[in-house]
């Protein structure tokens, strides 16, 4: 499924829909990418870090910053009263600074799980888990990985 919510009549497809629009519209200006979370959103993704709408945006700002020409997919949704899961994947070109690693020029792939608590017709909780080590291997800071050689054996 890229960038669209549930087929219409299937169970569930309000609060997909709604969970959608952060997903499918992430390219947009922020405003309108992110006009179904609540004010008073629950941001769940740090321990011991601020939970707030306000840390979530300064974190999107900090990201699109550093990334150009991003685009969106979502692979697949999952709901289960008022909980959303959303399998989805980002693409975009590494065009300025990303936490402390200058430009590279490369293009990165992070997918990403998260959940979504709809209350509303907002989202109220948000959960996600990204896969930030193949952006940092794809812009060059960590190695990637290599099998190790036939015959290896470790200690």
């Amino acid at each position: 499924m890229t960038a669209n919510a549930s087929p219409v009549g299937e169970p569930h497809a309000d609060v997909k829909a709604i969970a959608a629009i952060y997903y499918a519209e992430h390219a947009a200006p922020m405003e309108q990418s992110m006009r179904a979370i609540s004010q008073d959103v629950v941001y769940h993704n740090r321990p011991g870090a601020p939970t707030s709408l306000q840390m979530w945006k300064d974190r999107e700002i900090r990201f699109r910053r550093a990334m150009s020409d991003i685009t969106t997919t979502i692979h697949r949704q999952i709901a289960e009263g008022d909980l959303v899961t959303t399998h989805w994947t980002l693409e975009a070109v590494h065009t300025g600074r990303l936490m402390d690693y200058p430009a590279s020029g490369k293009r990165i792939r992070m997918a990403s799980m998260c959940i979504d608590r709809i209350a509303g017709g907002l989202v109220v909780e948000h959960w996600g888990v990204r896969d930030l080590l193949s952006v940092l291997r794809a812009i060059g800071v960590v190695p990637t990985f290599q099998p190790p050689p036939p015959g290896f054996q470790s200690a």
